[in-house]
């Protein structure tokens, strides 16, 4: 299994998520569990296996609908080796330990096992963390500043929802809004009532107006304003957006030419 300050390889991270999930946890507990990672995985999944990514699903709206625009909601996540369908199922396995690590597990633990048991929510939280180490590697703009101050430990709350993100394809802004603000596990009920009551209204707002379904999608502010924008027709005209990315495509061009002058 991976050890802190490893070099690992999408091999060796997969090789530790099967560690670390295929633990018999129920051998340390007195009473029988309903699920184990994989039926935990696979219960999840299946609440959303009508749609798989409510980001790509809103994309697709959009075109289907007429609604012009260059702007995806969607992101593509450069994950060499991985599948999104595979990160969304070993987050859900790694939260499976999660979820007993902050549950009524204590009450339930067999006295001498409880160590064994402990070892095994840390050996769990290390993994997710170095997931989410692979993914920040491999897309450095989805780190933003929380990535900086994560412990695997007593922030595993958070990774879980950052791997949940990105599986789910959210931009790397919609990740932050979802990971910091809606399922950050220090926010309290009245916190969290709050903020879902503003992405309900304008989620209703979407399908009311303008017959535009966003799913589970947990947009940011600056991407609510986005997709206001574009519903209302008041967005960069589309000729101009076609420009602006033919404009990027030939700068990125450039630099990858000169890139390779100077080496």
């Amino acid at each position: 299994m991976i050890k802190d300050g490893d070099f690992f390889t999408v091999a060796d991270l997969k090789k530790s998520v099967a560690q670390v999930t295929g633990v018999d946890v129920q051998k340390y507990l007195k009473n029988r569990l309903v699920l184990n990672p994989d039926s935990y995985a696979e219960q999840n999944i299946q609440l959303y296996a009508d749609i798989k990514s409510s980001a790509l699903a809103l994309d697709k709206q959009l075109k289907d609908s007429g609604f012009r625009t260059k702007y995806k909601f969607s992101y593509d996540y450069n994950i060499p080796g991985l599948s999104y369908d595979e990160i969304v199922r070993d987050a859900y396995k790694l939260e499976f330990f999660y979820s007993l690590a902050v549950g009524d597990t204590k009450k339930k633990v067999k006295p001498e096992c409880k160590k064994a048991l402990v070892n095994a929510f840390f050996d769990a939280a290390r993994v997710s963390y170095y997931y989410a180490q692979y993914i920040w590697a491999t897309n450095p703009s989805s780190r933003f500043d929380y990535s900086q101050r994560f412990n695997p430990q007593r922030d595993w709350g958070f990774v879980i929802s950052f791997l949940l993100g990105v599986g789910f394809r959210f931009h790397p802004k919609d990740v932050y809004e979802f990971v910091v603000n809606h399922n950050n596990p220090y926010l309290n009920q009245a916190q969290r009532d709050g903020l879902y009551a503003k992405q309900l209204d304008f989620k209703n707002w979407c399908m009311d107006t303008h017959k535009i379904d966003t799913g589970c999608l947990v947009l940011c502010a600056e991407h609510q304003e986005k997709l206001r924008k574009i519903l209302n027709r008041t967005d960069t005209p589309y000729f101009v957006q076609q420009v602006q990315a033919l404009s990027k495509q030939i700068k990125a061009i450039s630099e990858r030419i000169m890139f390779g002058r100077l080496h």
